[in-house]
């Protein structure tokens, strides 16, 4: 849990670089929206492009964590994130590049931790993505 928590600090703040501390060199960040596209989880290297990616789209952020079960080597962390799309939003975040909409959008998620000897393995990520591309104007 204390990993975890410390990992999910880093990101409030923004701190990608903080953020890769805690990850295993084989870690994987599993974007369960990209199954729509048969696209696989993203690498420790691509995880750490698209981070920076997401807080450059969002400079104005308030991440909270508002529920977290945790096991021995699974931690379970439901959250809501508030941010202000003010950046271009680019890969590889979005398929597509865009202009900052200007924007404030407010999206639940759930993101399930797998830790081991210290570090995270793997995170899974359920995004509210409707609403993302709702409350930012996107048309697919």
């Amino acid at each position: 849990l204390e990993i975890v928590s410390r990992y999910l600090e880093a990101l409030a703040a923004g701190d990608s670089k903080g953020m890769d501390a805690f990850r295993a060199p084989e870690y994987v960040l599993d974007l369960v929206q990209r199954d729509a596209f048969e696209q696989g989880a993203l690498s420790h290297d691509e995880t750490r492009a698209f981070w920076p990616s997401w807080f450059a789209s969002f400079p104005e952020m308030d991440y909270q964590v508002t529920r977290t079960i945790a096991a021995e080597t699974v931690v379970v962390s439901q959250w809501v994130f508030v941010g202000t799309n003010s950046g271009p939003l680019t890969a590889p975040v979005f398929g597509r590049d865009m202009g900052p909409t200007d924007k404030t959008i407010r999206l639940r998620g759930v993101s399930i931790f797998d830790v081991h000897e210290g570090l995270i393995l793997r995170e899974t990520l359920y995004i509210d993505l409707a609403t993302l591309f709702v409350e930012l104007g996107v048309t697919l």
